[in-house]
């Protein structure tokens, strides 16, 4: 039987005939079919106990009061603990959760908390504090099969010791730590100890788009794309087209990307820094092929076709972020439709290199009339389904959320340009006291993987 709300305290005057023994309202065993000096099991995460059971009548909401001693075997954190609880009977098992992880490689510093991610954090924190789960942020700096994190309590970040999450979330920020032993050897111990996690692993730009070119019906909004790897490719493409892009195999945020456009008798190659756009004039293709791969460093990339953008305003080319999460039913589902558009100085419209977000269809009512407007919002959101469920049955690993930038031409053809599997979590330009549809969304689905049921209509503020 699942209650959702059960509030557990750790009682420390110890009015406990033993230190095994737990104190439960009368109206929580009335409902369990408990009686009065029973034996059942206490699991909170990994950890179980065996405990007496003692009827409380005098506990008038559904309380459990466990002694400290007992607190402390369990890892609970908290004297006062409101949280789900699940009792099976067939197994005789008290089970308090869901305990949701989300893990960094972010370590955690008194001044600047986990750096840009803190907010996102805090959100979380909220909501799962609001609808009663016990979620914490674990920094992944080494690994020693140990869950130690951060829970936000009391508006305050605290390290505890937990015990094992129910499912976790994985916010790691960094290709390169994905490769690291530590990351191997933690998804090693969750896979061994079947704990479900999301998202596997940062998505490889040429390995997606070997997988969606096996599917008949993605192909005709696929970029026409290949390596970078020899002469003869890169000259065919700059002779097809009056642009295109190169992009780091493993890139993200729209970081080390080239922009290539055909002009009088040569090229210029377009690149942004942090503060601008720069560029550079190429008289031949050679001398361009030349310094590319100088300045590439071997790494991978790949070539693709440039597209035509529709523009928000004048020259600010604009492409659309579709964010789908999975919902209760491991079904996924659009969670938001975004346009991304470009500063007048940069070639990418990415949050992290100054662009701005606005709601799709805001975007798209200023460029077409508000039918066709409301048209590409749903055929967007359908395409974005489509290749969220492809992606789920090309990879392995669990899938939970993506963000699917979608390109769409100025003759109204739509681009599949790029899929992200660790989307943005940057504000939004909307007001921030109200907790975001996906911040709902991925702890739904969390709570789902855990095996704990969740009403998904619970509504969250932050506290300011």
């Amino acid at each position: 039987m699942f209650m959702r709300k059960i509030v557990v305290q750790v009682d420390k005057n110890n009015n406990f005939d033993t230190c095994m023994q737990i104190k439960i309202a009368q109206l929580l065993c009335k409902n369990w079919r408990l009686s009065d000096e029973s034996t059942i099991q206490i699991q909170f995460g990994n950890r179980i106990e065996a405990v007496t059971v003692k009827v409380a009548p005098s506990l008038k909401v559904p309380t459990i009061e466990i002694p400290p001693m007992l607190a402390e075997k369990l890892s609970i954190p908290f004297e006062i603990l409101p949280i789900h609880c699940l009792y099976k009977k067939d197994q005789n098992t008290l089970t308090l959760g869901p305990i949701i992880t989300c893990i960094t490689n972010q370590a955690f510093q008194e001044d600047s908390k986990f750096g840009g991610m803190t907010p996102f954090f805090e959100e979380l924190a909220y909501l799962a504090q609001h609808i009663h789960i016990l979620f914490y942020v674990q920094p992944l700096i080494k690994w020693n099969e140990q869950f130690s994190g951060y829970s936000f309590h009391q508006k305050q970040w605290k390290n505890h010791l937990f015990p094992e999450p129910n499912a976790i979330y994985n916010r790691i920020g960094s290709r390169l730590f994905e490769t690291s032993k530590v990351y191997q050897q933690f998804t090693h111990f969750l896979d061994k100890k079947d704990i479900p996690y999301f998202n596997h692993s940062f998505l490889d730009k040429w390995d997606l788009h070997q997988a969606m070119s096996s599917f008949p019906e993605i192909i005709p909004y696929l970029p026409d794309t290949t390596l970078f790897n020899d002469y003869e490719n890169f000259t065919q493409k700059l002779n097809l087209y009056d642009c295109i892009f190169l992009k780091p195999v493993r890139g993200s945020q729209g970081k080390q990307i080239l922009k290539i456009k055909k002009a009088d008798n040569g090229y210029i190659v377009y690149y942004s820094s942090f503060s601008q756009e720069i560029s550079s004039y190429f008289t031949s293709s050679y001398q361009l092929y030349k310094r590319l791969t100088e300045r590439l460093n071997k790494k991978r990339y790949i070539i693709q076709q440039g597209i035509n953008l529709v523009q928000f305003e004048k020259e600010r080319p604009t492409d659309f972020r579709i964010l789908c999460i999975k919902k209760d039913n491991n079904q996924w589902n659009v969670i938001s439709s975004v346009a991304r558009i470009s500063s007048k100085e940069k070639m990418v419209s990415n949050l992290a290199q100054g662009g701005e977000q606005k709601k799709s269809i805001d975007v798209l009512t200023t460029i077409y009339c508000e039918k066709l407007a409301k048209q590409y919002v749903k055929l967007m959101g359908e395409l974005a389904l489509e290749v969220a469920n492809l992606i789920s049955e090309s990879f392995e690993g669990l899938f939970g959320e993506l963000g699917i930038d979608i390109a769409l031409d100025k003759e109204g053809k739509l681009w599949i340009i790029e899929v992200n599997s660790k989307p943005s979590k940057l504000e939004s330009d909307e007001a921030s006291d109200r907790i975001r549809p996906s911040t709902k969304a991925l702890l739904t689905y969390l709570a789902f993987l855990s095996g704990f049921p969740l009403l998904t209509s619970e509504k969250g503020k932050k506290e300011r």
